[in-house]
């Protein structure tokens, strides 16, 4: 949904209505306040990539340990959100921006943003006055972030903040490596429904994932999890997941294998047979095999790009299972990536 100047009431005016109802339901004075807290300097980290952070205005997150008040973390080529955060007694709350009004500024901010909680009819407001974008950089020189959820008293703040994107130069190949690292996910960090999504969309029995989930750390707050999906007689599948680890649960996108132009891969979309990964070049590599002897098959490679899609980088296959066995990475060449 979006507001503009341009059509119908102005946004500052609907923003106002907005505020009037949501605290004409506010409970008495004597009910529970909103329990807003303030982010650690250390649990909010800037130093990368594109953010957009709220701090209380009377603070300054250079030199206060407890400054920001919220956080919103953008990826991707177009600054793609992920889901806002607020803290709100010990517990980080994740909400999604649903509705904005005014000029859209730099990074896609709006002078007035209204984000939407996890629970029924519990909303934040972002009432804000944004400075003109220098270099990489855009200044939120004033505003207030208002808070409302049933019954509770309605939270309002003066802030301050800034956008922008932390651009150092290109990693060393050994440091870039050392960032997709591999690593074994906890069952606790795993939620049930991101479980019940991969048995029901792809089959995978829930016996074998309790085998272990493997993540591969793509940035402080995403990584690739491969989830074993099923076992056959000769071979297993698996299936990937980015996941937005703040908030695995409502923030996961399962990913998809491509085939080479015009030709359709031997496999599902999301699965890959046999997978084996080289984490130093962010590749992986599927084999499926037509039948045991493993005379005929495909072999294929798929690098992770800087947005954690799979590429295709190379493609085999033999079709003619004929006795002739042959190593997989020696099947006839289909296709190879630049």
């Amino acid at each position: 949904m979006l507001w503009n100047r341009s059509a119908g009431p102005p946004a500052a005016f609907v923003f106002a209505c907005l505020l009037s109802s949501l605290a004409a339901a506010q409970p008495k004075p004597d009910d529970g306040k909103i329990d807003l807290k303030l982010f650690e300097k250390a649990e909010i980290d800037r130093s990368k990539g594109c953010s957009i952070a709220l701090w209380q205005a009377n603070r300054d997150p250079d030199k206060d340990k407890y400054a920001i008040i919220f956080a919103e973390t953008l990826t991707g080529q177009n600054n793609a959100r992920q889901p806002a955060r607020i803290k709100i007694g010990d517990k980080v709350v994740t909400m999604t921006r649903v509705a904005v009004g005014g000029k859209m500024g730099g990074y896609g901010l709006y002078p007035y943003q209204l984000y939407k909680l996890g629970e029924p009819d519990a909303f934040a407001v972002l009432d804000l006055k944004l400075g003109e974008i220098e270099g990489e950089a855009v200044d939120i020189e004033s505003g207030a972030l208002t808070l409302t959820m049933p019954g509770r008293q309605q939270a309002r703040v003066a802030v301050k903040g800034g956008a922008g994107c932390m651009t150092p130069a290109a990693p060393a190949p050994n440091e870039a490596a050392r960032m997709f690292q591999r690593y074994q996910v906890r069952p606790a960090q795993v939620p049930r429904a991101f479980l019940a999504t991969a048995e029901k969309k792809y089959g995978c029995s829930p016996e074998v994932m309790k085998s272990g989930i493997t993540g591969f750390q793509m940035s402080e707050e995403s990584a690739i999890w491969e989830v074993p999906c099923q076992r056959f007689n000769i071979q297993a599948n698996a299936v990937y997941a980015l996941v937005y680890l703040p908030d695995p649960t409502t923030n996961t996108r399962f990913l998809s294998f491509k085939g080479p132009p015009g030709r359709k891969r031997s496999s599902e979309p999301a699965e890959l047979m046999s997978p084996s990964w080289d984490a130093k070049s962010r590749t992986v590599t599927g084999i499926s095999l037509g039948r045991g002897s493993g005379d005929c098959g495909v072999y294929e490679r798929h690098r992770v790009n800087d947005e954690g899609d799979f590429v295709l980088v190379e493609y085999r296959e033999k079709e003619a299972c004929d006795g002739k066995i042959i190593k997989p990475e020696q099947f006839p060449l289909v296709y190879r990536g630049k």
